[in-house]
């Protein structure tokens, strides 16, 4: 439709420019995995006792439990725009 309350369009020329990249998130399972191994790589069980590796395997899913409470509190608002965490931010 035609532009109004806002929408204001941009020509087509310049539309051309900009590229729209959308990745779904991996799952809890597949991310688990992922950090899980990063953590196996930089503790190896020969190196550390037994009480520091059960923290170790303990570390990922209490870093997803806390992004997902931190992206379920801090959700963006208009004044907060950039409250948008992914788990790089932890």
């Amino acid at each position: 439709g035609t532009p109004g309350g806002g929408k204001n369009d941009i020509p087509n020329r310049l539309k051309r420019q900009f590229f729209k990249f959308n990745m779904v998130l991996p799952s809890i399972t597949s991310i688990n995995d992922i950090y899980g191994q990063m953590l196996a790589g930089r503790f190896p069980k020969k190196e550390f006792d037994g009480d520091t590796m059960d923290v170790v395997s303990k570390m990922t899913t209490a870093t997803i439990e806390l992004w997902d409470k931190m992206k379920m509190k801090m959700l963006p608002t208009p004044a907060k725009f950039h409250y948008v965490f992914n788990m790089r931010d932890l």
